[in-house]
């Protein structure tokens, strides 16, 4: 895996000694993108995220996947579509993701 080069400059040294690490932002990271957090959790998130580039690569990547993820089911229809779901076995998927996420 490459190594990734990151400034040390006074703000990036304090916000990695007095900020959540990486894993803990990017349990905020993920949970920003379904549902709103509170400003305390924003405001840490947006500080770690300016001063750590491996997180503005996360985020940056999130992003897409969503982008990519949604245009593509906007544009399956049921002709072009090889997998059936019924609305309730897509509920339920929806719903047990969601549990795990929480859990965790």
């Amino acid at each position: 895996m490459k190594e990734v080069q990151i400034k040390k400059t006074k703000f990036n040294i304090f916000t990695w000694r007095n900020l959540p690490p990486c894993k803990e932002i990017v349990k905020l990271i993920t949970a920003s993108q379904d549902s709103k957090l509170s400003l305390w959790n924003r405001l840490i998130m947006k500080i770690h995220i300016h001063s750590c580039r491996p997180c503005q690569n996360f985020l940056k990547q999130l992003k897409f996947l969503r982008f990519a993820l949604h245009n593509h089911d906007e544009k399956m229809t049921d002709e072009t579509s090889s997998v059936k779901l019924s609305n309730e076995a897509r509920e339920r998927m929806k719903e047990r993701l969601k549990s795990s996420v929480n859990q965790n």
